[in-house]
């Protein structure tokens, strides 16, 4: 890299939906590449067409074309992409770059038409809570916890500086509860920046991380309840914050009243579970104690989403309107023991969900690829695993999910990172949950062995790149931690054992997500990329910016701007403030050992 050929088109500004239903779709180019011819090709019931580009206005650095298409009458998305001929050669540009052929149809951009994302999703900032690790909540709220459940033994609370005993596992509590949040918001909120608050499980459980379900309908007690949950939630909107809750609809718990009732001998709600003959009952991945709902019934999806009174439905409504559920394993749900029609009750969820609450973000859990539950009719956008923390663990820590060995270049690294973006309509990359670590994974800054300027790296493309930023506790300060439990361990609150270095660049990145437009729904341009770099720009109307990454020694990168549209060709370095010039549109960056600049138009 770079390429042959300069070309750009975001799907967001650039594509005009115009009454009668056909597209006004625009592209550019850089000036000075001598074209022969541009095109832009599409498909309507399965078949090819080419339409010619028309050239439109341009400017010092970019030519732009302009065409107007039909829509697919066949299908909801119309896929295109444009071809530039020049002196005999072929430039392809689709979702993923500029490439010398036109590649498969899952690269190619998608319009879907009636795709209707939560847009708001797109300027927040996220903060992950596993409640029982962050925060006890002051006394004087005490009162309006619940009184605990004399079913549920309960067990004296560990240390809150303690570590995680692997040993106790999910029967370890430290006493997090959902009024130490609230009691926190002054600090993710006023002080950090946070703008958007997801949960870890808080229905009512046994354990700890409560992914094994024993009543949707209840707040876990020793999180305090109903009570402790509405004060967070008018808390948070006050604070014009926003709100996402975890669902586990794939399985409950042993102690779910519906599995209570099936081990008894009830028909009815042996039909909520998959046991055989011998009675024994499917589980997730084996585990029996978290057996499997059966989707093959109606009940089943009644009670979960499609009834009126669905547990879906009911927390979307007063008074705690939750603006959004994270579905768990929800990739593995389906009818009978297996996923068998999963994308029927996607879609289903998806449908009543919006009918329900319009703006609901609806999040899957993907530890993998997630693409076929992205083109616009199941989720908005999901843990974005696949397409931004696998990859980035694999250029920076040399691993892959499982912690093998799995090293990758510069070149590797945008290359997947290109892979991803383009499988997914533009609005639904823009809702992907971009995330260095969860509840599920080690702490990003412990895989990379406590470097603690490759983290910042880390952090600096988190919220720079396409996507929602989102903080698992603790990243803000440092918090090291392996595998569960370890990345569990309870939220310092003692300032003394804060990185504050790391904490003071997290507030500036927000600071700069927050008032940057490019950064929370601009386009997408790889500019270079080779073994140890990798530099991208986010551009939008209000103007670009320059992400510059480099992992090794100090190096070099010649960057092309002429698509970036900043006429004084000036670019500021938002740490240091150090000034870039560029020479006849090349800007040549002088990049530090292990560092990303953010480069901003001056």
């Amino acid at each position: 890299m770079p390429t042959d050929f300069i070309a750009h088109h975001h799907p967001l500004t650039d594509v005009e939906i115009l009454e009668d239903g056909r597209l006004r779709i625009s592209a550019r180019t850089a000036s000075g590449q001598a074209i022969d011819s541009a095109w832009i090709r599409y498909e309507l019931d399965n078949e090819e067409y080419l339409t010619a580009l028309e050239p439109a206005e341009s400017s010092a650095g970019a030519q732009c074309w302009r065409v107007e298409i039909p829509t697919n009458p066949g299908a909801a998305t119309t896929y295109y992409l444009f071809k530039f001929i020049c002196a005999k050669r072929q430039f392809c540009l689709d979702a993923g770059g500029v490439h010398s052929r036109i590649r498969s149809r899952s690269f190619h951009f998608k319009h879907v038409q009636g795709l209707q994302t939560p847009q708001w999703v797109w300027d927040q900032v996220f903060y992950q809570i596993f409640p029982d690790r962050f925060r006890i909540g002051d006394d004087v709220f005490a009162s309006i916890s619940q009184e605990p459940d004399e079913d549920k033994e309960q067990t004296p609370l560990s240390d809150w500086d303690a570590i995680p005993d692997p040993s106790r596992g999910s029967s370890e509590f430290f006493g997090g509860d959902l009024n130490g949040v609230t009691d926190a918001l002054p600090y993710l909120h006023d002080e950090l920046g946070v703008s958007a608050i997801y949960l870890n499980p808080i229905f009512a459980s046994h354990s700890n991380h409560r992914y094994d379900t024993d009543d949707y309908s209840q707040v876990e007690p020793r999180l305090g309840g109903e009570p402790a949950l509405l004060r967070l939630r008018e808390e948070t909107r006050a604070r014009d914050m926003r709100l996402i809750l975890d669902a586990v609809v794939n399985h409950t718990s042993v102690h779910h009243s519906w599995f209570q009732q099936a081990q008894a001998g009830n028909e009815q709600y042996r039909a909520f579970y998959n046991f055989n003959s011998e009675g024994r009952y499917a589980a997730w991945k084996g585990f029996e104690s978290l057996p499997k709902l059966n989707y093959a019934n109606p009940e089943v999806a009644a009670a979960m989403y499609s009834g009126d009174n669905a547990i879906l439905r009911h927390w979307l409504r007063p008074p705690y309107a939750v603006d959004g559920w994270r579905l768990d394993a929800v990739h593995m749900l389906g009818e009978g023991p297996s996923a068998h029609n999963n994308a029927t009750h996607m879609r289903g969820m998806r449908e009543c969900v919006k009918q329900e609450a319009p703006q609901t973000y609806l999040l899957g859990e993907h530890f993998f690829e997630a693409t076929e539950w992205l083109q616009g009719d199941q989720e908005d956008g999901a843990m974005n695993y696949y397409g931004f923390a696998h990859p980035l663990r694999a250029w920076l820590a040399g691993l892959d999910i499982s912690g093998h060995p799995g090293a990758i270049d510069g070149r590797e690294f945008a290359a997947w990172l290109a892979e991803a973006r383009a499988a997914v309509p533009c609005p639904i990359q823009l809702s992907q949950l971009n995330l260095l670590d969860t509840h599920d994974t080690p702490r990003f800054l412990t895989l990379l062995q406590g470097d603690r300027d490759l983290y910042k790296l880390a952090l600096g493309l988190l919220f720079t790149y396409s996507g929602a930023p989102c903080l698992y506790y603790g990243d803000e300060i440092g918090l090291p931690g392996g595998g569960d439990p370890d990345c569990r361990r309870p939220f310092p609150w003692d300032r003394e054992r804060w990185d504050i270095d790391i904490l003071n660049w997290c507030k500036t990145l927000i600071a700069l997500r927050k008032s940057t437009p490019a950064l929370c729904r601009g386009g997408h341009i790889d500019l270079w990329a080779d073994t140890d770099c990798y530099c991208f720009a986010r551009t939008a109307k209000e103007g670009s910016v320059i992400i510059a990454a480099n992992r090794g020694d100090a190096a070099t990168a010649l960057l092309d701007t002429r698509l970036l549209g900043a006429p004084g060709g000036y670019w500021r370095d938002l740490l240091s403030g150090d000034i870039f010039t560029t020479d006849e549109h090349t800007l040549a960056l002088s990049l530090p050992s292990k560092s990303v600049l953010i480069l901003l138009p001056e």
